[in-house]
């Protein structure tokens, strides 16, 4: 077994550096500037990418709690100071679509309503244990590796986006591989390795997938409504094609899932894609956002 991939602080053993980064985008005015339905190939892929960012400032805030909740059980400083640069991502990627869906709401998303919603959803991960609830969120970060590394790794996915839009789902995506595997280290570096973990973290992983099967298509379908396209069986087709079709944002995730039983899986362990974030982070990631992350 890799030992840099087994220890618990791997992301950083792995030269992968989790940094806080802080874009400020601005989306005031885009409203009149790109049509409502502002990805090319129309109104289902855009419900679709506007339901994750409706849906991301409740998650982030739920990846945050947890990761405070989790990081005073960790004795080793290593996985701290990275949960440190993850909890400041993940405030970022909170805010940066808070932003996002102010310009949303003023298409008449019903941007507080879904998040009440994915609220009431999660509420539900709340009577269970911490553990598993730790569980839920490393599972969750799983997934959200694997639309990131999807938006880097099929640039096709957001191709005639405007540039403004484009970049925020772009660095989102960047930062969450680079981050992928934080949580889970420090789930394992709190909780150590054994039959105990493994079956929270299966546990975990299927809560999550019943969580977003519920989630993704229920908040998809509000957007649509909001847009006056909820019978629109063009729209429906257009999102599903975006989703699972060829090149789809999702299309293959079954893998991440299956992959994720396995008694040694780790993040970087199923999916090494060190050496694409390198060569990416000239052309997704400002230095000046780090400057002003600090």
């Amino acid at each position: 077994m890799n030992d840099c991939i087994s220890h618990p602080t791997s992301t950083c053993r792995l030269g992968v550096t989790v940094t806080p980064r802080w874009p400020g985008f601005d989306f005031e005015g885009l409203e009149h500037e790109v049509p409502r339905a502002w990805h090319p190939a129309g109104i289902g892929p855009t419900a679709f990418l506007e339901a994750l960012s409706a849906m991301a400032p409740v998650v982030e805030g739920f990846f945050i709690e947890d990761a405070r909740r989790l990081l005073p059980r960790i004795a080793k400083e290593a996985p701290r100071a990275e949960g440190d640069a993850f909890l400041r991502q993940e405030a970022a990627h909170a805010s940066m679509h808070a932003a996002f869906n102010r310009l949303l709401m003023r298409w008449g998303v019903p941007v507080e309503s879904v998040a009440d919603s994915v609220l009431r959803w999660l509420a539900v991960v709340d009577w269970t244990s911490s553990d598993l609830r730790s569980a839920v969120a490393m599972a969750g970060e799983h997934f959200l590796g694997e639309i990131g590394n999807a938006i880097l790794s099929r640039p096709e996915l957001l191709e005639g986006v405007d540039p403004r839009i484009a970049r925020l789902f772009r660095w989102h995506g960047y930062e969450e591989v680079e981050h992928k595997a934080v949580l889970f280290d420090a789930f394992h570096a709190a909780r150590g390795q054994g039959l105990y973990t493994y079956a929270v973290r299966i546990a975990g992983l299927w809560i999550a997938v019943v969580l977003l099967a519920l989630a993704l298509p229920s908040v998809s379908y509000r957007i649509l409504a909001s847009a006056g396209a909820a019978q629109d069986l063009h729209a429906w087709r257009g999102l599903i094609r975006f989703v699972f079709g060829r090149g789809g944002m999702l299309r293959g995730r079954w893998r991440a899932v299956a992959a994720y039983h396995r008694l040694d899986f780790h993040p970087w362990r199923y999916l090494d894609n060190r050496r694409f974030l390198a060569e990416l982070r000239d052309t997704i990631v400002d230095p000046a956002w780090e400057v002003g992350a600090r």
